[in-house]
């Protein structure tokens, strides 16, 4: 499969499809370096080590684990984060984070980033109108932030995938 096809087939894992029992970091990272895989160019490693995950509940981007394994929560936390920090810096994903929980419990939330992500990857690989995924709060700011800020990491993950297929295939 190729990369492209890898985007546009991509699933983000909804709330309930995240594992029920706690995690140990290296569990965490196994999950989420199999599941964010396509995020990452071949030249930049695996998307998410120990040592990231550390300085973000450091910084308070994600709670501490509670006695060393990692809640749901945690995991719902930390794929948002693999897939914006592309983008954004770790103050701006703190205040997207925040300002979509502030409005929607964290499940909702999580599931309408996964299905608005999923929708925005489809259409922009697929060089079609992009479906927003429909949401009862329309024209909200937290909506359009939202979907901007998905549209803004699905763009330049195509321009970066485009860009690797023109430069291996010689330009």
């Amino acid at each position: 499969m190729s990369n492209k096809d890898a985007f546009i087939k991509f699933h983000c894992p909804r709330w309930n499809e995240l594992p029920d029992m706690d995690l140990y970091m290296d569990q965490v990272l196994t999950f989420l370096n199999s599941t964010l895989q396509i995020f990452i160019q071949p030249h930049q490693g695996k998307p998410i080590t120990s040592t990231m995950i550390n300085n973000y509940v450091k910084n308070g981007i994600v709670t501490p684990p509670i006695k060393k394994r990692y809640t749901k929560r945690h995991i719902a936390y930390l794929i948002v984060v693999c897939i914006l920090k592309s983008t954004y810096s770790m103050d701006e994903i703190s205040d997207l984070i925040e300002v979509q929980i502030e409005k929607y419990p964290q499940e909702r939330a999580y599931d309408y980033f996964c299905s608005e992500l999923e929708s925005c990857l489809s259409s922009i690989f697929l060089h079609k109108k992009i479906r927003h995924i429909t949401s009862e709060d329309e024209g909200s700011l937290t909506v359009d932030l939202i979907r901007n800020t998905i549209q803004s990491v699905v763009y330049l993950s195509y321009v970066k995938e485009r860009l690797h297929v023109r430069n291996e295939n010689g330009k």
